[in-house]
C-alpha cells in the first residue's frame, strides 16, 4: 500500500514538473464590455412585482464611481517618488515598469547580511525586487524566478539581463556570469522546480503575495472593478476556473462561502443572493455587470469600494491563493541553506495569518490554546525549532511610501532565518 502511494506521489511530481515551463541559461532565453441596461432589467421587474416605489438602478452610484480615476489623491502625485501616474491612470515605477515594487528598501535590508549565491523570487512580476537583488548582490551565481503569468516573464527578462550587466560592472564580488532561470509555474511548485533545476539549496527567497498592478491595470484580465472587462481573474493559464464560471454556475451557498471566508464580506448572504438573481436574467460576463449585480452595499464604505471584498473573494477562489501559500512555506524553508532567509509580503489578513502561523510553527512555538486544548489539559509537544523569527511583528510600509504608492498601504512583511 505504501509503495503504491509513493508511486502515485512520484507520478504527480513528474506531472507537475512536466507542466512547468523552465528556461535556464547564462544569458536567459525565455520568453466586452456591455451595457448596464439589460443586466438591471431583472432587478427593475422584480422591484415592480414587489410593489416598490420609484426604482433606481442599484448600480447607478457605482457606475458613476467607475468613471472616476482609481484614486484622485494618487493621480495627483504625478512624477513624485517611485510611483508615477500615466494619463491612463496606470501605475509605473521609475524604470517605466507597470508595477511598483512594494517595500523594496526593507526587502534589500532584510537580505543585506546574507551572502546570496542562489536567490529565488517566487513572484517575479515585472522584476522590480529581482533586479534590485541582482544589482545589490554581486556574489549571486544563480537567480530563479517563478510566475504563472507568461507576460510577466516577457517584461522581467530584459530587466534582469540589464541588472546582471550592471552588477557585473559595479561589483568586485561578482564570481562569473549569473545564471538566470525563469519558471512559468506557481510558486507552490517550488520543490519540484528546484529539483528539476538540480538546485540543492538556496540562500534567500522572496514571496510578494496577491495581485499586481499589471493585473489590476489591464481591463482584459478582469481583476479590477474600476476597468470594465471580461470576468477572468486568472493569474495564469493553469488556473482551473474563471470568475465568470464561478458567478454563473456555482451554487449560491458556495458563492456566499467564498465571499465570507475569502472576501471577509459581512453581507455575504445578501450579495450572493443578488449575484444569483442577476444571472437568472442574463449571464454575468463583465466586471461592470458584476458590480451592478452587487448593487449598493449596506453600511459605510469609507475609502474602500463596496465591490472590493467581493472581487477579492472571487479572485482568491479562482487562483487558490491561500492553498498556494500553505503549500509553499514548508517547501521554501526546506530549500533554504542554514543562515538563509525567507521574506514574505502579504496584503490582507487571511494571507498574513497563514504566514504568521506557519512561521511560528517552524520557529518551535506551540499552537495557541483553544477550546479543544485548554491550560488544564495535557499540552501538545512543541514542534522542532527550524527557523528563528527575524521580525516578531510584521514590518509595514513607511508613511512616505504609502503617500507615493497607495496600493502599498496594507502590506506586511515577515522574515525568518533557517537555523
Amino acid at each position: 500500500m505504501y509503495a503504491a502511494a509513493a508511486a502515485a506521489a512520484s507520478l504527480r511530481a513528474r506531472a507537475a514538473v512536466a507542466s512547468m515551463r523552465i528556461s535556464s541559461s547564462s544569458s536567459s532565453s525565455s520568453a466586452s464590455s456591455s451595457s448596464a441596461a439589460s443586466s438591471a432589467a431583472f432587478v427593475r421587474a422584480r422591484h415592480a412585482r414587489c410593489g416598490g416605489g420609484a426604482w433606481r438602478a442599484p448600480g447607478a452610484r457605482l457606475t458613476r464611481r467607475l468613471a472616476r480615476p482609481w484614486s484622485s489623491a494618487a493621480s495627483s502625485r504625478v512624477g513624485r517618488g517611485r510611483l508615477h501616474r500615466a494619463s491612463a491612470g496606470k501605475a509605473v515605477d521609475a524604470d517605466g515598469a507597470p508595477h511598483v515594487s512594494v517595500m523594496l528598501e526593507e526587502i534589500l535590508e532584510c537580505f543585506a547580511d546574507v551572502e546570496t549565491r542562489t536567490h529565488v523570487d517566487g513572484t517575479l512580476g515585472a522584476g522590480g525586487h529581482a533586479a534590485a537583488m541582482i544589482t545589490r548582490h554581486g556574489e549571486m551565481e544563480q537567480f530563479i524566478g517563478f510566475d504563472v503569468d507568461r507576460s510577466a516573464h516577457a517584461l522581467a527578462q530584459p530587466r534582469l539581463e540589464q541588472a546582471r550587466e550592471k552588477a557585473a560592472a559595479a561589483n568586485a564580488r561578482a564570481t562569473g556570469t549569473l545564471k538566470l532561470s525563469l519558471v512559468e509555474a506557481n510558486f507552490r511548485q517550488m520543490r519540484e522546480a528546484l529539483k528539476a533545476l538540480k538546485v540543492d539549496g538556496v540562500d534567500s527567497i522572496l514571496l510578494d503575495l496577491g495581485v499586481s498592478s499589471m493585473h489590476l491595470d489591464r481591463a482584459e484580465r478582469g481583476f479590477s472593478f474600476m476597468n470594465d472587462g471580461p470576468l477572468d481573474m486568472r493569474m495564469g493559464e493553469s488556473a482551473k476556473t474563471t470568475a465568470e464560471e464561478i458567478v454563473n454556475t456555482w451554487p449560491e451557498e458556495e458563492i456566499g462561502r467564498i465571499l465570507r471566508d475569502y472576501g471577509e464580506e459581512k453581507h455575504w448572504r445578501l450579495l450572493a443572493k443578488r449575484i444569483c438573481e442577476a444571472r437568472v436574467e442574463k449571464d454575468i460576463k463583465t466586471t461592470r455587470e458584476l458590480v451592478e449585480a452587487i448593487g449598493n452595499v449596506p453600511g459605510k464604505w469609507g475609502s474602500i469600494h463596496p465591490a472590493t471584498r467581493t472581487f477579492q473573494g472571487i479572485r482568491i477562489a479562482v487562483n487558490d491563493e491561500l492553498g498556494a501559500v500553505e503549500d509553499v512555506i514548508p517547501a521554501a524553508i526546506e530549500a533554504l541553506r542554514p543562515g538563509g532567509r525567507l521574506a514574505i509580503i502579504s496584503f490582507h489578513s487571511l494571507e498574513d495569518s497563514i504566514v504568521k502561523k506557519q512561521f511560528r510553527k517552524f520557529a518551535g512555538f506551540a499552537e495557541p490554546l483553544s477550546e479543544e486544548v485548554n491550560r488544564y489539559m495535557p499540552q501538545p509537544e512543541k514542534p522542532p525549532k527550524i527557523v528563528r523569527l527575524i521580525t516578531r511583528k510584521p514590518l509595514v510600509p513607511s508613511a512616505k511610501e504609502i503617500d507615493e504608492n497607495v496600493r502599498s498601504r496594507s502590506a506586511k512583511l515577515r522574515v525568518c532565518e533557517k537555523l
